[in-house]
C-alpha cells in the first residue's frame, strides 16, 4: 500500500510538474484545448447539426395523434317543423279512415339537435412529403453550413495559435534580458572589487570607486525590475492559454533553438502565396457556395411539390356517456395532394434577385481579402527581411562592444585607463544588449506575422 502511494504521489508531482513547464507547441495545444472561444466554436458545430437535424425533419413521416372529449351541457338546437303529423293525416284521409277529422293547420314547431351530451373522438394523422425541390437543394445546404461552421474553428485556431507564440516570446526576450543583466552585474561587482583593492593599495581613487558603484546599483535596479516585467508576461501568457491565473507557469524553449525552430533564414521571406491556407478563404469560398444553393432552392419554389396524408378517426357519442348505445365510429381516408406555384406577386423574384447580389457581394468580398492577404504578405516579408538584417548588425555590434568592454577593464585594472572610459564603455554595451534584446524581439515577431499572414501558423 506505501508504495503505491508513492507511486500514486510521484505520479501526480510529475502531472503538475508537466503542467507547469510549456514549450511553445505544448502551450498551443494548451490554449487550443482549454479555450472558451474554442469551446463556443465546437458548440457551434453541435449547433449546425441540431438545424440540419431539424431541417431534414421537414422530409421525414409525421405522425401525429390526438384525443378529445366534448360535453355539452346546453346542446345546440334547430327548430324543426312538424312535417310528419299532416303527411300521416293525408293518408289516413286518403284511405277513408273512419272518425279521423281532417287536419288543421299550422304544424307545430319543436326544437331538434343532432348533438350528443357526450362527445369523443380519437384520431392518427400521417404525412410525408413524395417531392419538393427546395426542401432537396435545402438539404445540400446545411450539410454545408455545418462545414462551414467547421472552418470557423480553424480561423480560432489560427488566431489562439498567434496570440499565445507572441506572448511566449516576450517571455523568452524578458528572461534573455535578464540573464544579459546578469552577466553584467558578475561583471560590474568583479570589477568593483579590484577597483576597491587598487583603492585600498592606492593605485585608484575613491571617485573610480563610487562610479562602479553607481553603475552595479543601475544594473541591479533594472534587474530587480525585469521581474516584474516577467510576472506581467506570465499572466498575459496564461490569458491566452485559457490557464489559471493564479498558478505558476514555466516556459522551456531556448531563444536561440527557437529561431532555429522557427526556419528563419533569408529563403523565408520568399515564400510563394496560396490563399487556400488561410481559414478565411475557405469561409469566403464556402459562403460563395452556400448563396448558390440558397439560388437555387428559391428557384425550384416554382417546381410543383407532391405530399400525401393518410387520417384514421373513431367517435363515440352519447347522451350518456357510460350506456350500451351504439359504440365507436371508424372513419379514415387517405390523399394525395399537388401544389403547384402559379403567381406569387413577384415574391420568389425578389428573393432570387437579392440572393445573386449576394453572390456578387461575396466574389467582391474574395477579390478584396486575395488583395488584403497579398499586401499583409509582402509588408511581412519586407519586415522580416530587415530583421534578419537588423539582428546581425547587431549582434556584430554587441561584439564589438564587449570587446571594447574588455579592453577597457584590462586597462583599468592596469591602471592606464580612467573610470569615465570604463563607463563609457558599460552604456555603449547596455545600448548594444538592449539593441540586440530589441532586434531578437522583432525577428521573432516578424516571422510571427508572416507565418500569419501566410496562412501557416497551425
Amino acid at each position: 500500500m506505501r508504495l503505491l502511494l508513492f507511486i500514486a504521489f510521484v505520479s501526480i508531482q510529475n502531472l503538475l510538474y508537466a503542467q507547469l513547464d510549456f514549450t511553445l507547441e505544448e502551450a498551443i495545444d494548451y490554449a487550443i484545448e482549454h479555450s472558451n472561444d474554442m469551446k463556443v466554436a465546437q458548440l457551434d458545430i453541435k449547433d449546425a447539426d441540431a438545424q440540419i437535424m431539424e431541417i431534414k425533419s421537414i422530409g421525414m413521416p409525421k405522425v401525429s395523434g390526438r384525443l378529445n372529449y366534448q360535453y355539452y351541457f346546453a346542446r345546440p338546437v334547430n327548430p324543426l317543423e312538424d312535417f310528419i303529423t299532416p303527411t300521416v293525416y293525408q293518408v289516413l284521409e286518403a284511405e277513408n279512415v273512419a272518425g279521423v277529422q281532417p287536419f288543421v293547420g299550422p304544424p307545430d314547431v319543436f326544437e331538434f339537435s343532432i348533438f350528443q351530451r357526450h362527445n369523443v373522438s380519437a384520431s392518427i394523422d400521417a404525412s410525408v412529403i413524395l417531392f419538393d425541390g427546395s426542401y432537396l437543394t435545402g438539404l445540400r445546404a446545411s450539410k454545408l453550413f455545418k462545414e462551414l461552421t467547421k472552418k470557423g474553428i480553424d480561423v480560432k485556431h489560427e488566431e489562439i495559435a498567434a496570440n499565445v507564440t507572441k506572448a511566449y516570446m516576450n517571455i523568452l526576450i524578458s528572461k534573455e534580458n535578464k540573464e544579459i543583466l546578469a552577466k553584467n552585474i558578475k561583471n560590474i561587482e568583479k570589477s568593483l572589487r579590484e577597483a576597491t583593492a587598487s583603492y585600498e593599495s592606492g593605485f585608484m581613487e575613491q571617485l573610480d570607486v563610487d562610479r562602479l558603484k553607481l553603475s552595479l546599483e543601475n544594473v541591479k535596479t533594472e534587474y530587480e525590475n525585469i521581474d516584474q516585467i516577467i510576472e506581467t508576461t506570465k499572466s498575459l501568457l496564461k490569458f491566452q492559454m485559457s490557464y489559471p491565473l493564479n498558478e505558476d507557469i514555466s516556459v522551456n524553449e531556448n531563444i536561440e533553438n527557437l529561431v532555429s525552430l522557427l526556419s528563419i533564414t533569408e529563403d523565408t521571406t520568399e515564400d510563394e502565396i496560396d490563399f487556400t491556407n488561410r481559414a478565411e478563404y475557405a469561409q469566403i469560398e464556402m459562403g460563395y457556395d452556400l448563396n448558390e444553393l440558397n439560388v437555387e432552392r428559391l428557384k425550384k419554389g416554382y417546381l410543383p411539390s407532391v405530399i400525401a396524408s393518410a387520417n384514421f378517426n373513431e367517435s363515440l357519442q352519447r347522451d350518456n356517456l357510460f350506456s350500451s348505445d351504439i359504440g365507436w365510429i371508424p372513419q379514415a381516408s387517405v390523399s394525395l395532394g399537388v401544389n403547384v406555384p402559379i403567381y406569387d406577386g413577384n415574391e420568389k423574384k425578389g428573393k432570387i434577385k437579392q440572393a445573386q447580389i449576394e453572390l456578387e457581394k461575396i466574389d467582391i468580398q474574395k477579390q478584396e481579402f486575395e488583395r488584403a492577404v497579398t499586401l499583409q504578405v509582402k509588408t511581412a516579408q519586407l519586415k522580416l527581411k530587415q530583421a534578419i538584417k537588423t539582428l546581425d548588425n547587431r549582434k556584430n555590434a554587441l561584439a564589438i562592444t564587449e570587446s571594447i568592454y574588455d579592453k577597457t577593464q584590462i586597462k583599468f585594472r592596469e591602471g592606464v585607463g580612467s573610470s569615465i572610459e570604463i563607463t563609457q564603455a558599460e552604456q555603449q554595451l547596455f545600448a548594444a544588449q538592449a539593441n540586440y534584446i530589441s532586434a531578437l524581439y522583432n525577428l521573432l515577431i516578424s516571422k510571427t506575422d508572416l507565418d500569419i499572414a501566410l496562412g501557416n501558423l497551425k
